[in-house]
């Protein structure tokens, strides 16, 4: 399996696409903090405005509440809260997978490695690796942004950052083997993705949620999807005191951090175990 996992990291981190991904993301991030100097500096925002530019009040709202705000909340709004890498991480992971079936190149991965486990444990694993060089590349991007820019806004608890950028990722890893499992499925790549875009952002784990509260019963704990929304509220954690009892649970089963990581942890070998299953079951190619 260390070979067939060596070989997808070679694959995978050779494909421009990757890069040029990346490079998109940044431009994104790059107009947004252009757009918010624009706005929050007065030379700026006079000069743009003799040019002809307008800016409404809700513009000046955004611009306050930004300038009031953190590095640490910037990153965690847009990796997680905006849904940002759950919805990269079903594309790319819908693309890189799928292509593997349409293209025939499984039918020469299987013809090395025949246990079918390893190819999808070493898909899953080069995948969250990809997660993990996108959540930092754009963390450091957004960091060195705001010192170029001159923000006022302060860096915030690094140690709740390592934290909650921790977290995202470990959400994203269920999410992941849950992408697997619908490549398996379905085999095309249009219709994986927004099934894993779709369940990623909590559709299902909403409905559900939404059902069993009718019964004063919390759910959406359960789900991967949760975990990936509350990783950014870890970084809005006031105290080590506050943070202890958000992770283990202040207001019955609906704060209870840890209890969410187990569960996504699980969905990962539930996922990974179905996928094995269909796999085995169906053709390759």
């Amino acid at each position: 399996m260390l070979n067939l996992t060596r070989m997808e990291f070679r694959r995978l981190f050779r494909d421009k696409s990757v890069y040029i991904t990346l490079a998109s993301f940044l431009g994104f991030i790059l107009i947004a903090l252009i757009t918010m100097k624009l706005v929050t500096d007065q030379n700026l925002l006079s000069f743009a405005t003799e040019n002809g530019f307008e800016f409404t009040a809700e513009d000046q709202a955004d611009a306050a509440s930004f300038l009031s705000s953190t590095i640490v909340d910037f990153v965690s709004n847009l990796l997680f809260s905006g849904g940002l890498m759950v919805c990269f991480s079903a594309i790319f992971g819908s693309l890189s997978t799928c292509d593997d079936f349409a293209s025939g190149f499984g039918k020469n991965i299987f013809s090395y490695y025949p246990d079918r486990g390893y190819y999808i444990v070493s898909k899953i694993v080069t995948h969250c690796a990809i997660n993990a060089m996108f959540i930092l590349a754009l963390t450091a991007a957004s960091i060195i942004l705001f010192m170029i820019f001159g923000f006022p806004n302060p860096l915030g608890d690094p140690l709740k950052m390592a934290l909650m950028l921790l977290t995202g990722w470990v959400a994203l890893i269920p999410l992941t083997a849950q992408n697997m499992l619908f490549c398996m499925l379905i085999r095309n790549a249009a219709v994986a993705s927004i099934l894993s875009i779709i369940c990623g952002l909590g559709a299902v784990a909403g409905v559900l949620e939404t059902i069993a509260g009718l019964f004063g019963i919390h759910v959406a704990q359960f789900f991967p999807p949760y975990l990936v929304m509350m990783s950014p509220y870890i970084s809005g954690s006031a105290s080590t005191g506050s943070l202890l009892s958000f992770a283990v649970g202040q207001n019955g089963l609906g704060t209870n951090l840890l209890l969410s990581v187990f569960a996504s942890l699980l969905w990962t070998l539930i996922y990974i175990w179905l996928s094995k299953k269909v796999l085995s079951k169906k053709d390759i190619c």
